[in-house]
């Protein structure tokens, strides 16, 4: 069997065309299906007549050409995943999506699907994309061969972790740990796999396992000189330490991280490791510290012109004077990233509406006006659409609060069980006995 029909089929759908519609007066719907299913092998008229329809052209490659075919675009891969040099990667995506290929061989069609599906996860595309690319890997892996299988299980992991399900993401990672030395993978490849493990381990909580993966992948990077990457590892490590509260050993991987940036001037990495020192003075309550090396940071992201850095800065400066209570430099510090948020204009994305929400919640919060109310649940519905479970917790706490120094009580009781009930969802759990 080739590729064939699945070609058909994916067309088909991105140009949106029923199966009745490309089907009429050529074969049946029913046969349609078939073909596209890959469940029989059609004539070449049918095929041919199929493809005119769809106004599509595909490149035929014998068995040693496309084995060819499938090396080459391995290695753009492997670049792509190792440098993550986004520009790059969607030249090397058009280049070789600007065709659509005829595999002989269904197991490269696999690989190809596999490969590409990385390179767009690398790019963030849109949903419908990605959700596309999960679908055809998902209809079909259980067809895949042992490597498939370890390719397979990292994308989806990868693919649920963007959508916050992490949980889901690790059980993905987990099913592909039998296969790391039991396939034919590169070193890198190993790396690569661990390092994304100790991201979603992160996310789950599960810190030791978090230092465990990223000093394994940290390993690789640093004996193959792959400063970016192992600047990332270092970082990882760094925040799992400070989640664990050995705030010497966060600052220890923090540092080390600040000395590969210094050394080999890496800048693009100044804004992100002051970041993080800052957010480790302010866990310890030095908020001068702290604001010291968010204003560093803030600094570099300006120059570098990080967006969405600099707004996750701003706030964490807000957030420090806000411990503080001085009015006067939140409010200040509000109106500087209103007037940042303003400057985008055009370039305005639905993910700095979050930022916008934070604003205006610590801007009432510290004025003397009565928006706090109003704000407040605009926000947490905000959060609510997104599933942003931590600031809906957050905010309904703070909302809460609010009601209940009014003597509000019933309103104030419906947003502390709005909080409990996150609460109880990032426990996996629906009773309170087992908290």
């Amino acid at each position: 069997m080739s590729s064939l029909g699945y070609i058909i089929k994916q067309e088909r759908l991105d140009q949106k065309i029923k199966q009745s519609v490309l089907a009429r007066g050529i074969c049946s719907t029913s046969y349609l299906s078939k073909i596209e299913n890959n469940s029989t092998v059609a004539s070449e008229e049918v095929i041919t007549f199929l493809l005119k329809r769809l106004n599509l052209e595909i490149g035929k490659l014998s068995n040693e050409e496309e084995n060819r075919f499938i090396e080459a675009f391995y290695e753009q891969y492997k670049r792509a995943v190792i440098q993550r040099d986004k520009v790059w990667i969607r030249a090397s995506l058009n280049e070789f999506s600007v065709q659509k290929i005829y595999f002989l061989k269904l197991t490269n069609f696999y690989t190809y699907n596999l490969y590409m599906f990385r390179l767009m996860l690398i790019l963030n595309e849109k949903q419908e994309i990605l959700q596309s690319a999960y679908d055809v890997i998902i209809k079909t892996e259980e067809k895949f061969d042992e490597k498939q299988r370890f390719l397979s299980n990292l994308n989806i992991g990868i693919y649920l972790y963007l959508n916050g399900d992490y949980y889901k993401a690790l059980s993905r990672l987990e099913r592909s740990l039998k296969f790391v030395s039991n396939v034919s993978n590169e070193e890198w490849e190993v790396a690569d796999f661990h390092n994304v493990l100790s991201l979603i381990y992160f996310k789950c909580n599960e810190f030791f396992n978090t230092i465990n993966y990223a000093s394994k992948s940290l390993k690789y990077y640093k004996d193959n000189l792959l400063f970016e990457r192992a600047i990332d590892s270092y970082i990882v490590m760094g925040v799992a330490h400070k989640k664990m509260r050995k705030y010497e050993e966060a600052e220890k991987n923090y540092n080390l991280a600040k000395k590969l940036v210094i050394d080999y001037k890496l800048v693009n990495y100044e804004g992100m490791i002051y970041q993080n020192i800052g957010s480790l003075h302010a866990i310890q309550g030095s908020h001068e510290k702290a604001i010291e090396h968010y204003k560093l940071s803030l600094k570099c992201k300006e120059e570098n012109f990080n967006t969405e850095g600099y707004f996750i800065t701003i706030l964490s400066i807000i957030k420090e004077y806000s411990k503080q209570i001085n009015h006067v430099e939140v409010i200040r510090w509000c109106e500087k990233g209103f007037e940042a948020i303003e400057d985008l204009k055009n370039e305005y994305h639905k993910e700095y509406h979050s930022y916008y929400c934070h604003l205006e919640i610590y801007r009432a919060l510290h004025s003397s006006t009565d928006e706090l109310e109003v704000v407040l649940k605009r926000g947490i519905s905000h959060f609510e659409m997104i599933n942003d479970d931590r600031h809906i917790q957050k905010y309904s706490i703070l909302l809460a609060n609010y009601y209940f120094k009014q003597s509000k009580f019933k309103a104030a009781d419906l947003y502390y069980q709005k909080s409990i009930q996150v609460l109880f969802k990032q426990n996996f759990i629906t009773k309170w006995e087992d908290l």
